[in-house]
């Protein structure tokens, strides 16, 4: 078998990852490589961190043959370092594969040390699309629990599922290029706290990651600390539209409480100047709503304030709060598949006609 990296020379990569000694680290939900070869048969040398140690918390992959939608294979690592089949036939073919990390960055994390297959390495696939989006948010947008049920399941890995969720349904329905910032918990004020919480938990919000290529991952790898961690490079991927899903868990901490929810407008202020300063031409459509939505009214307030600074590409999408009797509810609350198939029509209809009135 030819063996090699997935280096850029030899894959394509989706979404933003990390290669370093020879591994290629995939964190984000739905980031993934892609190569194609003429053969029989593609196997993946894949590691894992295996923390926290927890069976619950494993990484996961998807494997996608030929331009599928639906991922024809799920490896689950629970070991640190193995080898998996990909694909294999008895009829040489031309074969292209996309391995995808479906499980989130916020838990264990997934490198490919090495591919090999039987047959000839073909160039990397080129993009199949000119249209391109990022999503930014927390859980909702990882696909949390999507495939267990509220008050039957807990949270796992196993049940996190974003094939099912609105984000990567958004990007079929715009025929759109996605890459995912997103992690569970994750506000831009305060992270999601308990009823009893006495201040709010900022250690980690969505301004600590976005600037970053990923900071969680180098944390892991032993680089801790902003000043040791890469930065994106904005120009390697530049969305026309980004879909800016935040502040489920911030109202943890807010609670209507007027003095928060002051502090609130002005933190999702600056990470909106924050995601502007890093893509000046993109539309940024800000959405909420799904699971409540008490902050609303603060987010309209902001994204006014910035329309009428000369903002003139920036939008807020209302999402219908889930309908808990008709489309059932998954774990922890969170929305159902049916939800999220809702949520993606409702945001595919608007980014389409953004795309068309710009011409792609």
């Amino acid at each position: 078998m030819y063996r090699f990296s997935a280096d850029d020379t030899n894959v394509r990569t989706g979404g933003r990852s990390i290669f370093t000694d020879g591994v290629r680290y995939l964190d984000y939900t739905c980031s993934f490589i892609e190569f194609e070869f003429e053969g029989t048969k593609a196997e993946a040398e894949l590691i894992s961190d295996l923390t926290p140690s927890e069976d619950m918390f494993r990484a996961y992959m998807a494997v996608f043959i030929n331009g599928e939608t639906i991922p024809s294979k799920r490896i689950k690592l629970d070991t640190a370092r193995d080898t998996y089949t990909l694909y294999s036939s008895d009829t040489p073919s031309r074969v292209k594969i996309r391995l995808m990390k479906i499980s989130e960055a916020a838990f264990a994390k997934a490198g490919v040390a090495g591919i090999s297959v039987e047959g000839e390495l073909l160039p990397p696939p080129k993009p199949e699309h000119e249209r391109r989006i990022e999503f930014i948010g927390d859980s909702i947008t990882c696909g949390y629990g999507i495939d267990g049920v509220f008050e039957h399941d807990g949270f796992s890995t196993e049940t996190e599922n974003p094939i099912k969720g609105y984000a990567y349904k958004t990007a079929l329905k715009c025929g759109a290029e996605f890459q995912y910032v997103s992690w569970s918990g994750i506000g831009v004020l305060s992270c999601w706290v308990e009823d009893t919480a006495e201040k709010p938990l900022d250690n980690w919000l969505l301004k600590d990651i976005y600037p970053y290529t990923d900071s969680g991952l180098e944390n892991t790898l032993g680089k801790e600390g902003h000043e040791n961690h890469t930065l994106w490079d904005f120009s390697s991927y530049k969305p026309q539209v980004i879909v800016f899903f935040d502040g489920t868990n911030d109202h943890s901490w807010t609670k209507r409480i007027p003095e928060r929810c002051g502090d609130f407008a002005a933190a999702y202020s600056d990470m909106i100047d924050m995601i502007r300063k890093n893509n000046p031409d993109a539309y940024i459509l800000c959405t909420y709503g799904i699971m409540d939505d008490p902050l609303k009214d603060v987010m309209i307030g902001v994204i006014g304030t910035k329309k009428a600074g000369g903002d003139d590409r920036i939008v807020y999408l209302p999402i219908p709060c889930q309908d808990e009797k008709n489309d059932g509810v998954a774990v922890d609350w969170h929305p159902s598949e049916k939800s999220h198939e809702k949520m993606s029509d409702l945001l595919s209809a608007e980014i389409n006609d953004i795309f068309e009135r710009m011409g792609i």
